[in-house]
């Protein structure tokens, strides 16, 4: 039997928006199983994305007050760092452009509309067949821009992987999904996690239950390393912790390990090293490949104390900012641009 969230098509809404089509979720995606999907038009023909609340599994656990608290905390959280992005102009994150509460069945089912994109960069990559640099390192330029947009704003992400970088036609690529976020001043219900995103993506320290006392280093230093294993999937399609732990022994995994995340260091700094000698082998193009692999260096070294930008902490106080991957990029695009560097 469906629930009230998966009964909205048909409806109009504020704004005039009249709801399409369930979106089907896909064996592909993870997360968003308190939500469904739907395309909708407004009376001009613009064409947007609802995601809609569904409470339905809060309602049936075992103890539904508790749970129905933590999933409407959740979403008045992401609506509340959705308006501080809206409110600083980012960019680069998909924007909210509408919400409310519909009735149906008797239950009220809320709702946020964003701005339509033509789907994640994943299913692009798929689409296009072929590996593009420009648009790769494009892309990655966004990605940081972004990040930094987010993080100068005290937000971190937490939950930046392929699914979550959505690609527009006319604007590149942008951040989605906040509902993982943490932000400094506002509360969300997934605070308390030692970590709130895909533990796939998460990095080693999260992985090896290990929680840095100060905050900021634990949230921005965790969005640092995900901005790097995106940087890693781009050219490789691979994760930067699925391939690190590959190196390991299996005794040594996070699943069994059983001593602290300390006591792992060693074995996970040779783990990276073997990965970096393998990333650097697979550039035929010298000046990209150590382009990459300094990046990869800094943004995915399984040693939260030693990550991060240096010359960033010398000039701005912080090992996390994005700023000079920001300008690393764009010159790097526009190289490619004029055939300075290439990749098969």
């Amino acid at each position: 039997m469906s629930t009230p969230a998966e009964q909205l098509t048909g409806q109009m809404l504020d704004g005039g928006w009249v709801v399409g089509d369930l979106i089907p979720r896909t064996a592909a995606q993870t997360g968003g199983h308190f939500s469904c999907s739907y395309g909708v038009t407004n009376r001009d023909g613009r064409k947007a994305f609802l995601k809609a609340m569904d409470y339905t599994s809060a309602l049936k656990s075992l103890d539904p007050a508790t749970e129905l608290n933590i999933l409407t905390s959740a979403f008045i959280f992401e609506r509340q760092v959705l308006q501080v992005c809206a409110d600083r102009k980012m960019s680069r994150i998909v924007r909210a452009i509408g919400g409310g509460k519909s009735s149906v069945a008797g239950s009220v089912v809320e709702y946020l509309i964003f701005e339509e994109a033509k789907g994640d960069i994943r299913t692009y990559l798929d689409d296009a067949k072929r590996f593009d640099l420009v648009w790769t390192l494009t892309c990655i330029h966004n990605i940081c821009v972004g990040v930094r947009q987010l993080n100068g704003a005290s937000i971190a992400h937490q939950d930046l992987k392929p699914s979550n970088v959505l690609h527009f036609s006319n604007e590149g690529q942008k951040l989605a999904d906040l509902g993982r976020a943490w932000h400094k001043s506002l509360f969300s219900p997934h605070d308390g996690l030692a970590c709130a995103g895909d533990l796939g993506y998460a990095p080693p320290e999260l992985l090896y239950r290990y929680v840095t006392p100060d905050e900021s280093e634990r949230r921005f230093g965790a969005d640092f390393y995900l901005v790097g294993s995106m940087v890693l999937f781009l050219f490789t399609g691979m994760r930067a912790s699925q391939i690190l732990i590959s190196e390991l022994d299996p005794h040594h995994s996070p699943r069994v390990w059983l001593g602290t995340y300390e006591e792992m260091l060693p074995y996970l700094s040779h783990a990276f090293s073997l990965n970096l000698a393998t990333v650097t082998r697979s550039f035929p193009d010298t000046v990209l490949g150590e382009e990459i692999v300094d990046v990869l260096q800094q943004m995915c070294d399984p040693n939260i104390a030693t990550r991060g930008d240096r010359l960033h902490r010398a000039k701005y106080g912080s090992r996390f900012g994005l700023e000079r991957f920001v300008q690393r990029f764009d010159r790097l695009r526009q190289a490619a641009i004029l055939g300075r560097i290439h990749h098969p």
